[in-house]
């Protein structure tokens, strides 16, 4: 007695299942068989190869788009922390800033009270004249 034979729609269903594949991507393969004018009916004997590669190849594409969706996702959430931490130093250097400044504008306000309060020298009578030149009386 010979094996009944396996189908293309019941390979391609059950490759389906294996895999995991999408329902677009199975009506892909079916809508492929059908526009080159195969039956779905027909044995899946001489495509068995091609189905399997085509199937184990869409799972593996499947994975890796996942595994990179997942790594843009932790990619995302990085960056957002490390805008908050820059924000954060921002923050603190501002600060910081704005401390040195206040400090700066106290300082040039304590230089201008010394000045205004200090001794100023003016020509007067103890003040003698130097003037280098030869010993000869000019």
């Amino acid at each position: 007695m010979r094996p009944r034979k396996v189908t293309l729609e019941e390979s391609i269903a059950q490759l389906a299942r294996e895999t995991g594949a999408s329902e677009s991507f199975v009506e892909k393969v079916r809508a492929l068989f059908l526009g080159r004018g195969i039956d779905l009916e027909d044995s899946a004997e001489p495509y068995t190869h091609a189905l399997l590669d085509a199937f184990r190849r869409h799972a593996s594409l499947r994975q890796q788009f996942d595994e990179a969706r997942a790594s843009l996702v932790r990619l995302h959430t990085n960056l957002t922390e490390l805008g908050d931490a820059f924000q954060g130093q921002l923050g603190r250097l501002r600060a910081l800033r704005d401390s040195l400044e206040r400090r700066n504008a106290e300082a040039r306000r304590e230089a201008a009270s010394d000045e205004r309060n200090s001794l100023r020298l003016v020509p007067g009578d103890h003040d003698r004249s130097i003037v280098p030149g030869p010993k000869d009386i000019q």
